[in-house]
Order: structure tokens, then C-alpha cells, then sequence
């Protein structure tokens, strides 16, 4: 399978991830990029979002990273396996209250293992969370980010919550 190929996959995966659901809200993206801009790209993602503020809500200096770096420094990174747990786990249930999310977890499951073994084997997978705590990439009360990186293709799945 070539990259456009593996790329327009990736995506149909995706598709039915993003919106809203109930104070949650989610999104999901695929590109292609190389090693070496991955933070850039996902920083990228995450402006166009509209979930970083350079000021936050109350006058505080924001808690949202400010540029790449930043946010490259608040990711751990995981394996492919704890990737799509942290990822099942986004879309079947919500952030703030954990009521049910997108999708069934069974579901969740599925679509993600199958996200996985597209971007293969070699896959590096990034996080900000471990759905009981994380470090804030946005500007919203909660906030859980998980990228993979691929064959040359990146993903980024981003859920946002407000209690």
C-alpha cells in the first residue's frame, strides 16, 4: 500500500471521531509529516482547533503551550498498545463525567487496533494523558492528546471536556 493510500485509510478510520458530545468535544486528523516536524504539526493542529489562548480564562498566564517546543515538553511517550487503550478509552466515554462517549468500546477497540497496524509496526505514539491525569495542552478544564506517527503519516486525536 503506498502512503496516499495508507493516508485516505487512516482518515476513513477517523471520519465518524470528530464533534461534539455533550460538554465534550472531539477532534481527529491525519497528514503527512516527517520526524523532524511532528510537534510543529501537531501545534499546528492544535491552533487550528482554536484551543490555544495566549491568555487563559481568569487573566493567568496560559496553561496551553505556546509554540512546539512547549508542547513537545508536556508528551510522554507510549507504546502502540498503551496508544489504543488511551485512545479506546477518548472515544467510549467522556472526559469530565464518564458517561458514554462516540463509540461503543468494543468499537473504540477496533478502530484504533486497525489505526495501528496502518501505521505500522515502527509506529512512535505520544501523550499528554492517562485519562486520570494529564498535562494541559489546551486551554479547556480537561484536555487528553494522543499522536502517532507512522510511514509518514501523522495522527492526532484530541478530546476536550468541561465540567
Amino acid at each position: 500500500m503506498d502512503a496516499s493510500e495508507r493516508l485516505a485509510r487512516v482518515r476513513q478510520l477517523l471520519a465518524g471521531l470528530p464533534g461534539p458530545y455533550g460538554n465534550e468535544y472531539l477532534w481527529a486528523s491525519a497528514w503527512f509529516a516527517g520526524r523532524e516536524v511532528v510537534f510543529t504539526s501537531v501545534f499546528e493542529f492544535l491552533r487550528d482547533c482554536a484551543v490555544i489562548d495566549g491568555v487563559s480564562r481568569f487573566g493567568d498566564p496560559p496553561q496551553a503551550p505556546q509554540n512546539d517546543a512547549e508542547l513537545a515538553s508536556l508528551l510522554r511517550q507510549v507504546d502502540a498498545a498503551d496508544a489504543v487503550e488511551l485512545l479506546a478509552g477518548l472515544a467510549s466515554r467522556t472526559l469530565a463525567y464518564h458517561v458514554a462517549g462516540r463509540y461503543p468500546v468494543e468499537k473504540a477497540h477496533d478502530v484504533f487496533g486497525r489505526l495501528r497496524k496502518l501505521l505500522g509496526y515502527d509506529s512512535r505514539w505520544w501523550t499528554n494523558t492517562t485519562l486520570g491525569s494529564w498535562n494541559p495542552v489546551t486551554q479547556h478544564t480537561f484536555d487528553a492528546l494522543v499522536v502517532g506517527m507512522g510511514d509518514g503519516v501523522v495522527v492526532a486525536v484530541l478530546a476536550v471536556d468541561e465540567d
